[in-house]
């Protein structure tokens, strides 16, 4: 056994046992705000909770709103742990993302290396036209953080293409049409295929209306692959079940 497959078994290994569900490995070569003293990163995800992501067609989505608060405290002490066992136990360099740190836009980097961006590097997923992961397992229902390393790993091959072929299922249910036509690739500013800014106006308010009990979210659980993860076909089915 080479040494990056040595390191990324071992390190998978405690990552899943803290708690995370998906573990993905990637070089950071040609990315851009990437510290060159950390060319790689380790992706952690953990699934959102079926029955919270069904909560998004009902008037009361606060199930959905905690789920997602817990799930970011959860990955965040995840990371913390992961970037001090590299560093105690395996002896290489790392420095976990975390919400403190991209909060304070830690040296001007790291808050600028989205999640998103080592999920697709890793080849866990692609980016949807409505600018979240999309993995084939899950969806848009992963909940990401990453950690930068010097440590020598195993790394996945990336994803530079969306997988959404002809699908515009997201698009059409945005309510205040954020996302364009365009499909995404890793050569596209995600201007080109997502107004950002109208999606997080529309989050802000809908907060503001209900709140804090709503956000939106309805791109993500719009995506094929969210329902096959929610073992539904269509919206219709989940909003007669509810």
């Amino acid at each position: 056994m080479n040494l990056e497959v040595k390191n990324s078994r071992e390190i998978e290994d405690f990552l899943k046992s803290k708690g995370a569900e998906v573990v993905g490995f990637a070089s950071l070569e040609g990315i851009r705000n990437v510290p060159k003293e950390y060319p790689n990163s380790i992706l952690i995800g953990i699934p959102i909770e079926k029955e919270a992501l069904k909560t998004i067609y009902t008037d009361d989505q606060s199930t959905y709103v905690e789920a997602m608060k817990s799930l970011a405290l959860k990955l965040n002490d995840i990371v913390l742990e992961g970037e001090d066992y590299i560093k105690e136990n395996m002896n290489y360099n790392a420095l976990a993302m975390s919400r403190e740190r991209i909060a304070k836009d830690f040296e001007g980097l790291a808050s600028k290396i989205p999640h998103k961006t080592t999920g697709t590097r890793s080849g866990l997923g692609w980016i949807g036209r409505c600018a979240l992961l999309i993995s084939p397992t899950y969806g848009a229902a992963l909940r990401l953080s990453t950690i930068l390393t010097d440590m020598p790993i195993k790394v996945g091959t990336p994803i530079d293409d969306s997988l959404c072929d002809d699908c515009t299922d997201c698009q059409d249910v945005c309510p205040v049409d954020a996302i364009h036509e365009v499909k995404w690739d890793s050569r596209k500013e995600r201007e080109e295929y997502f107004d950002a800014e109208k999606c997080f106006e529309f989050i802000k308010k809908e907060m503001q209306r209900t709140h804090g009990k709503s956000l939106c979210a309805k791109c993500g659980l719009a995506c094929p692959y969210t329902k096959e993860y929610l073992g539904i076909e269509t919206d219709r089915d989940l909003i007669k079940e509810i």
